[in-house]
């Protein structure tokens, strides 16, 4: 009886109780995650929905294939939303929820770095690195000849200037071959011994969609060999609405100074399942001015064509393939011995890319590539050449280079769980070089020898090919996530031993003095790995530390180049390979704190690296000179091993001070040591920084932007490698756009409006007369774009 009473009470405050339950019904969060860069959906994305007063415990679920979530069932009150992905930045939300109603909200996730700005994805995140990088946008508006000038607007990234185009990247003080290049995933190699084509100027900016640069050993899944790396992307293919035939732009541009003018143009369309795009280029300039009237040099002229295809084979799988040509012309070299008479570059490439965004198999990409740059400089031009302002008889000397390289690339990305990603993969290149110098002394207009010197090789026949495989995890550890690579190079090189001199040989003899029949050949097994781990300090704020090695073997020139100028040295002599070199092997590590609020961003991070088996320069006055010229007066040098140490680190800030008016500031500081030498490190740039303010309403119709850039003056430099100081300067850079409308846009604006004469510390020095290649004078520029 007892019992029954018992139930009958509960059941009688139970059915009591219902109408109070209807009373107050509850609530649900629905929502959208996408990929805050492309606008594609992010599933499988960790969603929290936490209550802000009465202690309940918080409630998840993840996003469905299109990004979709919803969490009901929540009780009227006041709640935090958290998106979490790995590889991308945590973003979260309050919200009030009322009863019987469903509030939406939607996220739009950053990919995640370490460092200033967020990385262009397409159809997978990117794993934490310390990296800069710049879009379509940063692009377009910096108004470059050459790509190596867009890597100067980034901070702790430079480029050296031999010439008008072709600025060679510097990244941190690594330097030539310490900084894989790569463009759409192909290892790019310069064709010049000199290095006048850099690896960035065979692609013309305005064909790039983006530029990524990874500060040290945090891009091995791009490739080996490298202590840095740069990687570009050129325009998209699959970024034009379907059924959209036929869409594209024109542009052209003038900049004063220079007398440069430049049309550029693309055509694109696309249909349910092929698209196609058609970039074009046209580049031409002249001399330019310093600040102090000096005329430099620096005559180009530049003509890209490149197609793109691409087929979708299903939802998530497509083809691709694609190809350019790029001849460049006359273009003048004051910080060289030569100029280049012409470059010529053909390249093509085949992809397959599979990307479902669920399951275990996230993506699949593989292509092949293969490109061929062919280059001639002479000395037409210079001082040498009629000898009217020079110590000695007219010459005629030339340099004739090629280089053909094949490559591929293999990667696939897992899912295991949902708090793991793994990536695993395969790539591998193979590089042939040859680069010969004819020579001849001219009396009375005449050769005084029949023919050129017969030992003439700089480059003999030299191959040198890379595979490697690697592995990526990311996993979150609680608030953590962590990334770790490690990645394995099998390296080969050699050269043709016919076509050495003996000279040469005597140089890669064992220490025995007999002659190994493998004397120039070498092989390396080289392992390399990074970690890097991330953690948020609060809503806003983000700690990154990170560390790891990479290993570079020695380059082409660095173990086979016959008495040729390096560049290694800012002095005019000649450099001996050494085939024995070891390869150089870096130990970083880095620290960074980024905080990112809706109206104030700021970042500051610092490094250190130790570089054993740096590959430096020493004396060798047991080789004989090739060419004893009187500007030849140091040396011969040849190359060896040592070690360096650099340190040093980049901020930046921004703040929203309206909601058009914005305001920024950056810096960069290094500091390196070449051990070996007892010196500072060749190329180390000095301190440096920029204050910007930019105006540009909320519809975008225009913007108006100024640029204070300022760098102290450079002491520390290597003198034992002809690097001088350089004095310190300021610049004043402004520019503009406005959409006029119907497709048309005008941009315009001046560089350096103080018209202050300057040098950029890290600049090659003019051989002849010893000086650094001074910057341009005041430039004002303009364009007009239309898009159709």
């Amino acid at each position: 009886m007892d019992r029954y009473v018992v139930f009958v009470c509960i059941s009688f405050v139970a059915f009591a109780l219902i109408p109070a339950a209807a009373a107050q019904p509850s609530g649900a969060v629905t929502g959208r995650v996408t990929n805050g860069e492309t606008g594609r959906p992010l599933p499988s994305v960790n969603v929290i929905v936490e209550s802000t007063g009465d202690g309940a415990q918080p409630r998840g679920t993840s996003t469905g294939p299109q990004g979709r979530f919803a969490v009901d069932g929540l009780a009227p009150g006041r709640y935090v939303v958290r998106a979490r992905f790995v590889g991308f930045a945590s973003r979260s939300r309050e919200v009030e929820v009322s009863a019987a109603e469903s509030v939406g909200v939607r996220f739009a996730l950053a990919p995640r770095t370490v460092g200033l700005d967020a990385v262009e994805v397409t159809a997978a995140p990117t794993v934490s690195e310390t990296a800069e990088q710049l879009r379509k946008a940063d692009i377009q508006e910096a108004n470059p000849r050459d790509g190596g000038e867009l890597l100067r607007t980034m901070s702790g990234v430079s480029a050296v200037r031999r010439g008008p185009v072709g600025l060679d990247p510097v990244v941190r003080g690594l330097r030539s071959g310490q900084v894989g290049v790569y463009v759409d995933g192909m290892r790019t190699f310069p064709a010049g011994p000199a290095r006048m084509d850099s690896p960035l100027s065979h692609t013309g900016p305005s064909t790039m969609q983006s530029i990524e640069v990874a500060k040290g050993p945090y891009a091995l899944t791009w490739g080996g060999g490298q202590l840095s790396a740069i990687r570009v992307e050129t325009n998209d293919l699959f970024n034009v609405a379907r059924g959209e035939r036929l869409s594209g732009q024109l542009q052209t541009g003038y900049d004063s100074n220079f007398g440069s003018y430049d049309v550029t143009g693309t055509v694109s369309g696309r249909s349910d399942a092929f698209a196609y795009r058609v970039d074009g280029a046209y580049r031409t300039g002249n001399d330019y001015e310093t600040g102090d009237g000096t005329s430099v040099p620096a005559d180009f002229l530049n003509r890209e064509l490149r197609a793109k295809v691409g087929y979708k084979l299903g939802d998530n799988q497509r083809l691709t393939a694609g190809g350019g040509y790029q001849r460049q012309d006359d273009v003048d070299y004051p910080g060289r011995l030569l100029n280049a008479q012409f470059f010529k570059t053909g390249r093509a490439r085949l992809g397959y890319e599979y990307a479902s965004g669920t399951g275990l198999v996230r993506s699949v990409e593989a292509k092949a590539y293969g490109y061929q740059t062919l280059h001639t400089m002479n000395n037409e031009g210079k001082v040498t050449y009629a000898s009217e302002n020079f110590p000695g008889p007219p010459l005629r000397v030339a340099v004739n280079a090629d280089i053909t390289t094949l490559g591929g690339r293999v990667v696939t990305q897992l899912a295991p769980s949902q708090d793991l990603r793994l990536k695993v993969g395969a790539d591998g290149y193979r590089a042939h070089r040859d680069a010969e110098r004819p020579f001849q002394v001219v009396k009375n207009g005449e050769p005084t020898t029949p023919g050129f010197y017969e030992s003439k090789q700089i480059w003999p026949g030299v191959v040198t090919a890379d595979a490697g495989v690697f592995a990526q995890a990311t996993r979150l550890l609680g608030p953590v996530e962590a990334t770790g690579t490690v990645r394995a190079d099998m390296v080969w090189a050699g050269a043709d031993e016919e076509q050495v001199t003996d000279v040469y040989l005597d140089i890669a003899k064992p220490g025995n003095g007999a002659l190994d029949a493998d004397a120039l050949d070498r092989r390396e097994f080289n392992v390399s790995g990074a970690l890097m781990l991330t953690a948020p300090l609060s809503e806003a704020w983000t700690l990154s530390a990170g560390g790891g090695t990479a290993v570079r073997s020695a380059s082409a020139l660095e173990r086979y180049a016959d008495r040729f100028p390096s560049n290694k040295a800012q002095t005019s002599a000649e450099f001996i390979g050494n085939p024995r070199l070891d390869p150089e092997r870096s130990w970083q590590a880095d620290l960074e704190l980024e905080a990112r609020y809706d109206r104030v961003s700021f970042a500051a991070g610092g490094f250190a690296r130790r570089i054993s088996n740096y590959i430096t320069l020493q004396d060798a006055p047991d080789v004989e000179p090739m060419l004893p010229l009187p500007i030849f007066a140091e040396g011969p040098f040849r190359y060896a091993n040592g070690t360096a140490t650099f340190y040093g680190g980049e901020m930046s800030a921004s703040v929203a001070v309206l909601r058009s008016l914005t305001a920024s500031v950056s810096g960069s500081y290094l500091w390196g040591k070449n051990l070996e030498t007892d010196q500072p490190a060749l190329g180390v740039a000095p301190l440096s920084g920029d204050i910007g303010v930019r105006y540009e309403p909320p519809q975008g119709r225009f913007y108006i932007e100024g640029t204070l850039g300022g760098v102290t003056e450079q002491d520390r430099v290597a003198s034992m490698l002809g690097e001088t100081p350089t004095e310190g300067y300021v610049t004043l850079d402004l520019r503009g756009g406005l959409a006029v409308g119907r497709g048309i846009s005008v941009e315009g604006g001046v560089t350096n409006l103080t018209d202050a004469d300057y040098v950029n510390h890290l600049n090659a020095k003019n051989p002849y007369s010893g000086t650094p290649i001074p910057e341009t004078g005041r430039i004002f520029f303009a364009g007009v774009n239309y898009a159709f």
